[in-house]
C-alpha cells in the first residue's frame, strides 16, 4: 500500500501543474521588449574569427615549443659529444 501511495505521489511530481498542450504556444512568437538583435551571419563570421584565432594561437605555442626542445636536443648532443671525446673514445 505504501509503494502505491509513492507511485502516485512520484506521477503527480512528474506532471507540470495547470499547464495543458491547448496552454503552450505551437507557433513561434518573438519575445515582446525584446531590442538586443543579433545577425547570423555576424555571429557566424565572429564564431570563425574566434576558431581561427585559437588555432594560430596553438600553432605558435606549439611551434615556440618545439623550438625550445631542438634548442635542449643540440645542447645534450653536445654534452654527449664532449662526454665522449672527454673519455678518449671518439665517434664512429
Amino acid at each position: 500500500m505504501n509503494s502505491l501511495h509513492s507511485l502516485f505521489a512520484h506521477a503527480a511530481l512528474q506532471q507540470p501543474t495547470g499547464t495543458t498542450t491547448d496552454d503552450r504556444a505551437q507557433s513561434f512568437r518573438p519575445v515582446e521588449g525584446g531590442n538586443e538583435l543579433q545577425s547570423g551571419e555576424k555571429l557566424l563570421v565572429e564564431a570563425y574569427a574566434a576558431i581561427w584565432l585559437i588555432v594560430f594561437a596553438m600553432v605558435f605555442l606549439s611551434w615556440r615549443r618545439q623550438k625550445q626542445i631542438d634548442r635542449r636536443i643540440d645542447a645534450l648532443e653536445a654534452a654527449v659529444q664532449r662526454a665522449r671525446a672527454s673519455s678518449g673514445q671518439g665517434t664512429s
